[in-house]
């Protein structure tokens, strides 16, 4: 098995056996080539973080092979922060990059707009205005949030009050850095989780992405069990599993 290029998206895409986080999450054009050796395929990229990455997809052998192939060629960016690599491969990535600490994460997606959920009658939009509101709550009760509350455009945020008018959920659709939505800081306060309120925003912004855009994308680390079964009783497919790491310098 030999090293190749893959200049395009396209290349990338068919190479990767038709992915739908490569369809739905890589930007195109792609900024820098990718690279495939066997069912493996590595592309440097920057995430929504900005900070320059290397996704790895395919299994322990050929992954490994093909970090080893672009690390004796030079091929890395000298300046990589981290990595994220198929679950299971992560050891044999980790023979040719010096790999720190991380996380395990999912991804998936959904073309399918869900059916109003019970709660969805007490969602109300939410503007800048209200941003000390959510960032209050996301640090509450989901510290480990991507959210950046207006930090970026196109975000459409909404959530649900008790009846003192507190915040008690907020969730967020934006696009991803390949322009496609994604959800990110579906949050409930734990005084009134039990009460479909995540299945609420989840399923009432899942449903505007998919009647703008066709589709819509989310993540959520691993061990939310909860979680997981809300989004796939939404309808969420696709399920990529990965592990990220940092990787340490010196």
């Amino acid at each position: 098995m030999s090293l190749r290029e893959l200049p395009t998206h396209t290349d990338l895409l068919e190479a990767s056996g038709g992915s739908a986080f490569v369809r739905y999450d890589i930007p195109a054009p792609l900024a820098r080539p990718g690279y495939a050796l066997g069912t493996a395929v590595a592309l440097p990229r920057r995430t929504h973080t900005r900070r320059l990455g290397l996704l790895v997809i395919g299994p322990p052998d050929d992954a490994g092979r093909l970090v080893g192939a672009m690390v004796a060629g030079g091929l890395h960016p000298s300046d990589l922060a981290h990595v994220t690599v198929s679950r299971g491969s992560l050891a044999a990535v980790g023979e040719h990059l010096a790999l720190d600490d991380g996380n395990e994460w999912e991804w998936m997606c959904t073309a399918s707009a869900p059916p109003p959920a019970p709660a969805e009658d007490e969602l109300v939009p939410l503007a800048s205005g209200h941003l000390p509101e959510i960032a209050s709550l996301l640090a509450e009760a989901n510290p480990r949030t991507d959210a950046r509350p207006f930090e970026l455009p196109d975000q459409h945020w909404v959530g649900a009050r008790d009846t003192s008018g507190r915040l008690v959920a907020c969730g967020v659709r934006e696009p991803n850095i390949a322009g496609h939505p994604v959800l990110s800081g579906i949050t409930v306060r734990d005084s009134h989780r039990g009460r479909g309120l995540g299945v609420a925003v989840t399923a009432h912004l899942t449903r505007a992405a998919v009647h703008e855009s066709g589709v819509c994308t989310l993540g959520m680390y691993s061990d939310n069990d909860v979680a997981r079964r809300i989004y796939h009783g939404l309808g969420y497919r696709g399920d990529h599993l990965w592990s990220s790491r940092r990787l340490r310098r010196g």
